[in-house]
């Protein structure tokens, strides 16, 4: 059986090959300047949610971008491989928060991590943004180009229920119905 360390570094190495299979300059410098907190970065905040641990994010990422491949392939929509990779693997990049302050830091307080099982708190010293808006923020700090479906797909991969989603309802191109439904999938399996 793998050691943590082992996970993470077996699944940074798939992550950063995907990525550069994309032959992208720009998003090969987002790699090479944020990639330590990429991959060490959690997806949530507590135990009982998928991805509470380090590299929780680049392991959801993988698990949500092979979904989408399935899927993908199993309704032979014909989406790019391409536009799958980049936005199953960086629809969340924003949960590691900004370009400078991270998103998730340690819960300090025993009461919290025994009670709540909250491993991870939010940084009080980042400024309020969505998952999605802060994803898109990293992704043009770098002039990474987005097709007008991979924008879409980030922006509403938080889900149609929220107000400023509401707008795409019934009009949602093939990705993102791919981005929310491979991300229900996989959060369901590992909450089981």
């Amino acid at each position: 059986m793998k050691s943590e360390f082992e996970n993470v570094k077996s699944n940074w190495e798939t992550f950063e090959k995907l990525c550069r299979r994309l032959s992208d300059d720009k998003l090969n410098k987002l790699l090479d300047d944020l990639g330590e907190r990429i991959c060490l970065c959690p997806a949530s905040t507590r135990k009982d949610e998928a991805g509470c641990y380090p590299g929780g994010l680049v392991d959801n990422s993988l698990k949500i971008t092979a979904a989408m491949r399935k899927l993908n392939d199993s309704f032979e929509l014909g989406v790019p491989v391409s536009s799958i990779i980049k936005t199953g693997l960086f629809h969340d990049i924003g949960k590691i928060g900004d370009l400078n302050t991270p998103m998730f830091i340690e819960q300090d307080s025993d009461w919290h991590r025994e009670r709540l099982g909250q491993i991870y708190k939010f940084n009080e010293d980042l400024k309020r943004a969505s998952f999605a808006h802060l994803s898109l923020f990293i992704l043009q700090a770098f002039n990474i180009a987005l097709t007008k479906d991979e924008w879409i797909a980030i922006q509403i991969s938080s889900g149609s229920q929220l107000e400023e989603n509401k707008f795409y309802v019934g009009h949602e191109p093939s990705l993102a119905i791919l981005l929310q439904s491979a991300k229900r999938f996989v959060i369901h399996k590992d909450s089981e």
